[in-house]
């Protein structure tokens, strides 16, 4: 049986700003759970790395997502999944769903990573309240905010 060769992007914004270490993400890749539960228990999972987008969009966002997908594609993923954050707060999602699928067609693009608790527009409000109270995504996850 062969596995499932498993990415995840991250919204640069997330981790670079606000400190996401995929925490829940990855707990729900191991668990399956959330938009793991997709794949068959009896089918090995590897997750074979985790980028962050290439940040919102200026006139070169093709070719700097492209130049990121690519280092994932020379390990062979087949599915990558755009994390729970990308999907309740990038207004840019389907500009690089649209080219990454244009690029590489045969790899599958996944919405989402973890289950999700709140509501999306509930995950964006305590988003910009960590951010203006100078908290981290870790405080939105333990419930801090």
């Amino acid at each position: 049986m062969s596995e499932k060769r498993i990415a995840i992007i991250t919204c640069s914004n997330a981790t670079q700003e606000l400190d996401c270490c995929s925490v829940s993400c990855l707990r729900d890749l191991y668990k399956r759970l959330g938009s793991f539960k997709r794949y068959p228990p009896e089918e090995p999972l590897r997750l074979i790395g985790i980028i962050s987008c290439a940040g919102c969009p200026t006139v070169a966002y093709p070719e700097k997502i492209l130049r990121k997908i690519n280092s994932l594609v020379q390990f062979r993923v087949g599915y990558i999944h755009f994390t729970y954050c990308m999907v309740a707060l990038c207004p840019f999602l389907k500009k690089y769903t649209d080219v990454i699928k244009k690029a590489y067609p045969n790899i599958e693009l996944v919405e989402g990573t973890h289950e999700a608790h709140i509501s999306h527009d509930e995950f964006r409000e305590k988003v910009v309240c960590a951010f203006k109270s100078n908290k981290k995504m870790p405080d939105v996850i333990l419930g801090r905010v």
